[in-house]
């Protein structure tokens, strides 16, 4: 029982900070997570800054944060400036963004899970549940509700990429060449091409400048 009991203690977030620019969004969402049992206690802020610090004076585990808040992208610079604190807590981005460049975006800056605002209430709290037992967990747009959430193991990812792809997905958006990503993984160029060409299907986008246009968009305020 004691075992049980420490297990339960481990796989639960205890507090969170939801960050959202709509008061009747956010405490909508603090709610729903406060009295789903999810967590103890959550608690509001309307920008970025405001979360931050929040998420450090209440020693936050859980951050739900839109991908805009005051300004555009800032909730993608507000998951970078959690990930490097030194108690990094979860984060969740919850959005009606569904951009590829969007996802994109939000995995890169280091965010644990995504879900799109379409989702229901049951499954939103079943994303923070799955991220409190350390599962990354993507809900995306038109998912049907009986289908399963990516949540993989390890790096959080686009549903059906590889970690392959992955890692070339940060390198494209950190504008690496074909030979650079190659140098860099230590592959041949034709291997980056067929990996480039993956992605780039994957995540919905004509080509690499596609890419790099939307993800520019959505980066302005980092």
């Amino acid at each position: 029982m004691a075992q049980d009991d420490a297990t339960a203690s481990l796989s639960r977030h205890r507090v969170a900070v939801v960050a959202d620019p709509f008061p009747i969004s956010r405490t909508a969402v603090a709610s729903l997570l406060r009295h789903s049992g999810a967590l103890d206690d959550a608690h509001e802020a309307d920008s970025r800054p405001g979360a931050l610090e929040l998420v450090r004076r209440m020693r936050a585990d859980l951050l739900v944060t839109d991908v805009d808040l005051t300004g555009r992208g800032d909730g993608v610079h507000l998951c970078h400036q959690v990930k490097q604190l030194a108690r990094p807590p979860s984060v969740l981005v919850f959005t009606g963004a569904d951009d590829p460049a969007v996802v994109a975006a939000c995995l890169t800056g280091g965010a644990d899970g995504f879900v799109h605002r379409s989702a229901s209430p049951e499954r939103l709290v079943h994303a923070v549940e799955t991220l409190a037992v350390g599962r990354p967990v993507w809900y995306l747009r038109g998912q049907p509700e009986e289908t399963p959430a990516f949540a993989g193991h390890g790096q959080p990812g686009v549903p059906g990429m590889t970690a392959r792809e992955q890692q070339v997905l940060g390198l494209l958006l950190g504008r690496y060449s074909n030979d650079e990503i190659a140098a860099e993984l230590h592959v041949a160029r034709q291997t980056v091409k067929n990996h480039v060409s993956n992605v780039l299907r994957k995540l919905g986008v004509a080509n690499r400048r596609e890419l790099l246009a939307s993800q520019g968009a959505v980066n302005r305020a980092s």
